[in-house]
């Protein structure tokens, strides 16, 4: 009996390991090595995007008060990065620049999917998927859309650089 428990371990930890492996093979596929050029804003997005179009956006994985990823969903939220040549390289210039909190708080959030052969979005959590967490500076490439009703970008994702 204590012979057939251990098999029935073994077997578990090994399923349970090629799930994880597959899953980080698949994660593989759509993180990239390189980061793409010529990253665009979701404001950017908002207001030149008028139909489904490639592009390349830049953010930080990010919700404010909400969490930035759905347990077991292939998505998550980022939000614009201040405007570096504004700031002049001083990290503490958001905080102490109206123009930039402005900017920040009405720029539209991005949600980030990542779908499936059969155009559905992934049922694997993100930050399992691609490693991805909370706070990192993210460049996505893929098809954008600008949902104008909900003020938010949607990015179906084919490449994810991690800053």
């Amino acid at each position: 009996m204590r012979t057939l428990k251990l098999y029935g371990l073994i077997a578990f930890v090994g399923l349970f390991a090629i799930g994880c492996e597959n899953s980080q093979l698949a994660g593989g596929k759509y993180l990239l090595n390189v980061e793409p050029a010529d990253p665009q804003t979701p404001t950017r997005v908002k207001e030149s995007v008028a139909e489904p179009t490639r592009m390349v956006v830049a953010g930080r994985v990010e919700a404010g008060d909400i969490e930035p990823f759905q347990d077991g969903v292939a998505t998550f939220v980022m939000t614009q990065l201040p405007d570096e040549a504004h700031a002049g390289g001083d990290p503490d210039h958001v905080e102490n620049c109206p123009f930039c909190q402005r900017e920040l708080r009405n720029a539209p959030k991005a949600i980030v999917r990542i779908l499936d052969e059969s155009g559905e979005v992934m049922s694997v959590d993100a930050r399992e998927l691609l490693g991805v967490s909370k706070g990192d500076v993210v460049v996505v490439e893929g098809l954008v859309t600008y949902l104008e009703p909900v003020n938010t970008v949607q990015i179906d994702a084919e490449g994810i650089f991690i800053r």
